[in-house]
Formats: structure tokens, C-alpha cells, sequence
């Protein structure tokens, strides 16, 4: 049984070893399970050789599938294909190895044909930590003296290090203080300290060295290295700098002197810088300080100036030392500029600036004051003691002839030291326009009639000015108007347009002057001028010969036509208006209460010449004890858009002046109310309708005329 079982089992593996044969599965070969990298590589290496196989030889391909840890250098590996197979490789620059990060990288690779399943196998990668370089004495803290005499170039001391891997160190060094770091420096690739300087400009006793090294990868240290300086050179001192001097503005010449010393009897050298005005000046050979000018207080500028001083012995240089210079201000009498001066000023109680300037020290105070006392014995001046503004005690006139026009002031002023200084004033005063125009009467009155020419002058209203002609200041002008009337530049009162008479125009008046300084000024009251209108008087004719011109006579009326004077025309115009207007009343009453009168003139026709418009006259008589003079007026009558409406409404609302004025005008198209009757006169002719059977038999069918009795 068991050899049976034995003989099925191989069988079995010779089969299985055919099959695989026949199906060429891939292999993978000679390739390292574990390589290692230093982690200070810093170019591409090659880590392992991959035999990726396939026994069918079908093409094969190899391939890194997963890097585990990816940072921080996961994708640094990668797989190549070469002529002798396929190489997994380091590629540098991508990222960094660090042992700390990532000490090693498990890699999945992959052996695959383009048929079967891929054969995966791991390979690990470690990363080798760098070997940092090390100091070969035996301690980190060395000590050593030296001396100041040691000339530039000396060697003091030689550091030496090691790196297990060879690889090349790098040498740093600092000095303690700072300021001796000139002095001192070290090879970086030797390790070797020498002196760049003469020790005698080492102004200190001790200097300390502290030295690192580093193989580019790991910095070692540090070497303290503590060097003690024998005799050291010491730097020259001041005794008297760092302080604040205050020199009088009166100070000339030397003003103050630095005081030095060197412990090691060097000559001392001096080196400074200002900032400020430049009236002083240092001697760097002198070691003292001078006033380059005049010193003044009160320029701001100059009152502080600064220096910056250091000293040295050629080898050591001092601290730096400041010195401060503040002038002081000294007690000076006051300047007044200009000392003279001429003003003209406007009459009046006025206060005025004279315009003085005080020149002092620094805030200074002062004091002013008049001190011509007895020039000015009336007290007609005054001066404010603090501003030094001038001012008159009482109302200046020299319009009145009591005051002279100029006077002279002499002014003072002292300061806080009592030192004092003066100035004059001139002062002229003139006469100004303090003085309004002011009416002769509070009323004007006047008459004229209807008939008034425009342009007549009515009255002339009159102002006085207590002013004096100096620059124009009692030219007085007037202004003023009622519409109709109105008051010109002169004061005449002009009638623009006359009036009906009964018309009252009252309006106000104003004066102005003409004045410049400081200005016209207008009346403080008015004038009241008012001027009434009256009928025209009786026109009085006389007998003129004139050639008769042809009689029409039209219902039993009869006008003669005369030719037109020129001199009479507005008395005739008028007379024939209310001749025209008393006619047509009379015909009005007729006709709504005469039956007999209705009548009569129910027989006119349009046929005769009372309804030919172009035959149709308006006859007025005047009666007098003289020839008549009558004129003859042709109006053409327009035939109306519409029939007019009863008698009493026509022409109710035509005004009774052509310049009346009408708050809110009034609508026409209404009929009045018992207000409207009382409020209003109708001036107006009411017109007849013409009967309605009386017809024109020669226009029958032609649009009906409308016939009025006039």
C-alpha cells in the first residue's frame, strides 16, 4: 500500500514539473534580501543585481511595488533595467537619508511576464547612521596665556580632530568679545589659530575661543579655548565727557576744554562728530571747543548742539563719549521794529494795531505803554499793555472841526529785566462814512391827473449827510418805486404812467451814499411818497376852420366827419368811449322797458347803414361855448364765435383797470354771486341781441347778422 502511494506521489510531481515547465512561470534570482546605505551618501549608488527569469523566456519586467516607511525617503529607490538584467538604485538629490527618521525601508519588488501571476519578494534597505567627527584632547576646555607683546601672525594653538570615516572636517571658530574677533582667526581645514593682529590692540585682559567642527553631515563641540592676554595695552581715558555743559549765549572763544589720559603713556588721539546748528567747533589737536560766532538764544536752532567723542592710542580705542552744549539765554534790552511807523485810520472810537514787532530773548515778557503823557494830556489814547494794541478813549471826530487829524504816539515797551525800547506812531485820521443819509421830511407828496405825461417830474424828495465829500461820502443817491411812479437817482419823483384819477401810489424811498471807507450806507429811515391822480382839467378849444367831409346818416342819426387833431386826440377818444358807453345804456333801458321804444327798433334792418360795419360811426358831441370839435371813429364789427349771453352777464368780468391785480383770477365761464356784484362795477357796454324777426331780405339763406343799438 504504501509503495503504491509512493509511486501515485511521484507521478504526481513529475506532472506538476511538466506543467510548470510547459507554462514558463517567472523567477526571481540572485538579488540581496538586505542592503545596506550610509545615510551621508550624497550620489546615485546601486544596491542590488535582480535576475527577474522566465523558463518559457517570455519578457519579463521588475518593478519596486510598495516602500514602506515613504518618508522621508520613500521615493528615493527605484528598479532599472540594464544589459545584464534589472538593478535596484539609490537615487540622491530626491530626498534626505536620516537613520534618526527612517533606519530602514522595506521594499516589495515584482518579477512579472505579461501572463502569469507577478512573483513578489521583500528586501530591506537599512540605513547606516553617519560617524560624527571628534576632538582628540583629551578635555573640551583648554586654557593658555599670552603675551601682548606677540607680534600679527603668532600661532597660539593648533586644534586637531578625527573622522572614523575619513571624511574631510570643517573648523569654526567665535571670539568673545566681539570686538576682539578681528583679532583672531583659524584655518578651517587645519584646525590652526593665529593672531591677525598686534596684541597690543588687545585692550582686554581675557579673550575666549570657542571651536566646532563637522564632517558636512554631524557639527561636533564645542572647544572652549580661554586665552589670558599678559600686560595688556589699556586705552585712554576722559575724565569730563558724558556730561551736559550750559554755555551763555554771550560766550566767545574757548568754551570748553576735554581732559584725557593713557595708562600706558600713548599719545591720545582724538575722533568726534556734531549734529546740530555749527556754531561751535572741536580742536582735535587742542583737545578744546570753540564758539565759531555770535551765540543767540534765540535762534532755536543753535541752543543745543551734540558731539560724539572717542580717543584713541593707535592700538585701543576709548568708549565713545557724547558731550551736550546747550546755550543759555542772557537777559537782552528789546528791539522794536520799524521804530516808525504812519497809519491812516477812519475817524470813530476805534482800537487798530500799529503793526510793531518785538525782537527779545525767549520767551521774554513785556510791558507796553504811551510815554508821550504830556502830548497826550486830553486822554484821547489808550494801549493794551500786553498785545500793544493802540485804541481812542472817546469817539474821534474830524468832521466837526474840534480835533486835529493827525497826532503822534510815541509807544514803550519794557521787558522782564526793565530794559526798554520805544517806537512812533503817526496816525492820521480822515472821514470816514460813519454818517447815514437822513431825510429832510418823513413825507412827500404830489398830484397829478390822467393825463400826465410819463416822464413828468412830480416832486423831488431831499436828504442831507453830516459827512464831508471826502471820498464821496455826502453823494447821496435815492431809490425807490410804486410801479406807476418811481423815484430816480436824483431824487425826482417821475410818473412812469398815469393813472385814473382817484389812484393814490404811495411807496417808500431810500438815500444811499456813495462812500468807500468803509463802505455806503443806507438810510436808517425811509421817506414816504405818495402821489394822488385827478381828472384831467377842462379842455379848452377855439374856433379852426376845417374842410367839411360827407354826411352819413344812419337811423335817424347823423355824423359828420372832420379830420383828426393832433392835439386833442386823448380828450376826444375819451368823450367818444363814454359817449358810446351812455348810448348803448339808454338802448339797453329802452329796449327791456319801452314797448314802444322796442318797437321802433324792431323795424331796422341790417340793409341800412347803422348795421354796415364798414359804414357804422360812433358820434360824440361835445357841448361847449365854442365850436365843436367832433372826430369820427370807424370800427369794424367782427361777427362773435357765439351769440352772446344775456345782457346783464356780458362783460361782467372785465376789469375795471387794465392793471388791476387779481389774487386768484376768475372764471369767466361762471355766473356771479351777489359778492362778485358788489366787489366789481362793470365799465363795460352790455350789449342788445337783435330781435329775431327782423330779417335782411335781400340775404335770405346767408348767415343771420346781429344787429346793436349803440
Amino acid at each position: 500500500m504504501a509503495m503504491r502511494l509512493s509511486i501515485v506521489f511521484g507521478l504526481g510531481c513529475v506532472l506538476f514539473s511538466f506543467i510548470s515547465v510547459v507554462d514558463g512561470l517567472p523567477e526571481l534570482s540572485a538579488f540581496s534580501k538586505v542592503v545596506l546605505l550610509s545615510e551621508t551618501v550624497r550620489t546615485n549608488a546601486v544596491l542590488s543585481i535582480i535576475d527577474c527569469l522566465d523558463t518559457a523566456n517570455l519578457s519579463v519586467t521588475s518593478q519596486v511595488i510598495s516602500v514602506d516607511p515613504m518618508s522621508p525617503c520613500g521615493n528615493c529607490f527605484n528598479i532599472f533595467q540594464h544589459k545584464t538584467g534589472f538593478q535596484l538604485e539609490y537615487r540622491a538629490g530626491i530626498d534626505t537619508l536620516s537613520h534618526s527618521a527612517a533606519p530602514s525601508y522595506l521594499m516589495s519588488v515584482s518579477c512579472s511576464n505579461t501572463v502569469d501571476t507577478p512573483l513578489v519578494e521583500v528586501m530591506e534597505v537599512r540605513i547606516v547612521p553617519n560617524s560624527p567627527p571628534y576632538f582628540n584632547a583629551s578635555g573640551r576646555n583648554v586654557s593658555m596665556s599670552v603675551s601682548s607683546s606677540t607680534p600679527a601672525g603668532s600661532v597660539l594653538y593648533l586644534v586637531q580632530a578625527v573622522d572614523d570615516e575619513g571624511e574631510d572636517i570643517i573648523y569654526s571658530m567665535s571670539v568673545i568679545p566681539v570686538t576682539s574677533s578681528s583679532h583672531y582667526q583659524i584655518d578651517k581645514y587645519t584646525g590652526k589659530i593665529t593672531t591677525k593682529v598686534d596684541l597690543r590692540s588687545e585692550c582686554r585682559g581675557d579673550v575666549t575661543m570657542v571651536v566646532t567642527i563637522s564632517d558636512g553631515h554631524s557639527s561636533v563641540g564645542p572647544l572652549v579655548l580661554s586665552v589670558i592676554v599678559t600686560d595688556p595695552n589699556a586705552p585712554p581715558l576722559a575724565s569730563n565727557l558724558d556730561v551736559i555743559v550750559q554755555i551763555p549765549e554771550t560766550s566767545t572763544g574757548v568754551v570748553y576744554e576735554i581732559l584725557s589720559a593713557d595708562g600706558n603713556g600713548d599719545a591720545v588721539m582724538l575722533s568726534w562728530s556734531s549734529s546740530g546748528a555749527a556754531q561751535f567747533e572741536l580742536n582735535a589737536t587742542a583737545f578744546n571747543i570753540l564758539a565759531s560766532g555770535q551765540l543767540d538764544y534765540e535762534v532755536v536752532s543753535q541752543r543745543v548742539t551734540d558731539f560724539i567723542i572717542q580717543l584713541t592710542d593707535g592700538y585701543c580705542v576709548s568708549p565713545v563719549y557724547t558731550l551736550t552744549l546747550q546755550v543759555t539765554d542772557v537777559n537782552e534790552a528789546p528791539e522794536i521794529t520799524p521804530t516808525e511807523v504812519h497809519l491812516q485810520l477812519c475817524e470813530g472810537k476805534v482800537e487798530f494795531n500799529p503793526g510793531l514787532r518785538i525782537t527779545d530773548d525767549y520767551s521774554d515778557q513785556h510791558l507796553w505803554s504811551i510815554s508821550n503823557a504830556t502830548q497826550d494830556e486830553s486822554g484821547h489814547f489808550g494801549i493794551d499793555q500786553d498785545t500793544g494794541l493802540l485804541r481812542t478813549l472817546l469817539d474821534y471826530d474830524v468832521d466837526s472841526g474840534l480835533m486835529v487829524s493827525d497826532r503822534t504816539i510815541v509807544v514803550q515797551v519794557t521787558d522782564k529785566g526793565g530794559l526798554t525800547a520805544t517806537a512812533i506812531v503817526n496816525v492820521t485820521f480822515v472821514d470816514c462814512n460813519d454818517n447815514a443819509p437822513v431825510f429832510e421830511s418823513p413825507f412827500y407828496t404830489a398830484a397829478a391827473t390822467e393825463c400826465t405825461p410819463p416822464g413828468s417830474n412830480v416832486v423831488t424828495v431831499h436828504a442831507y449827510d453830516n459827512d464831508t465829500s471826502h471820498q464821496q461820502n455826502n453823494v447821496i443817491h435815492y431809490s425807490g418805486t410804486g410801479g406807476s411812479v418811481y423815484v430816480n437817482a436824483s431824487g425826482h419823483v417821475i410818473v412812469a404812467q398815469p393813472m385814473p384819477a382817484g389812484t393814490v401810489v404811495t411807496f417808500l424811498v431810500y438815500a444811499y451814499d456813495r462812500g468807500q471807507t468803509p463802505g455806503p450806507l443806507k438810510s436808517i429811515n425811509p421817506t414816504v411818497v405818495s402821489v394822488r391822480f385827478t381828472p384831467c382839467p377842462p379842455i379848452r378849444t377855439t374856433t379852426t376852420t376845417t374842410t367839411q367831409q360827407p354826411i352819413i346818416t344812419t337811423a335817424a342819426l347823423t355824423t359828420e366827419v372832420v379830420p383828426k387833431k393832433n392835439d386833442n386826440t386823448a380828450w376826444i377818444v375819451l368823450a367818444a368811449l363814454l359817449g358810446t358807453f351812455f348810448l348803448g345804456l339808454l338802448g339797453y333801458m329802452l329796449w327791456r322797458y319801452g314797448g314802444r321804444c322796442l318797437r321802433a327798433f324792431s323795424e331796422v334792418s341790417c340793409d341800412n347803414s347803422w348795421c354796415n360795419p364798414k359804414l357804422r360811426t360812433r358820434v360824440v358831441k361835445i357841448k361847449s361855448q365854442t365850436p365843436a370839435v367832433v372826430e369820427s371813429i370807424y370800427d369794424e364789427i367782427q361777427e362773435p364765435a357765439e351769440p352772446p349771453g344775456p345782457g346783464f352777464l356780458f362783460g361782467f368780468w372785465k376789469e375795471r383797470y387794465p392793471n388791476d391785480d387779481f389774487k386768484y383770477q376768475p372764471d369767466r365761464r361762471r355766473l356771479p354771486t351777489p359778492g362778485d356784484m358788489e366787489e366789481h362795477y362793470p365799465h363795460t357796454i352790455d350789449p342788445v341781441e337783435e330781435p329775431a324777426n327782423v330779417q335782411d331780405p335781400e340775404v335770405v339763406g346767408k348767415h343771420k347778422r346781429h344787429c346793436l343799438v349803440m
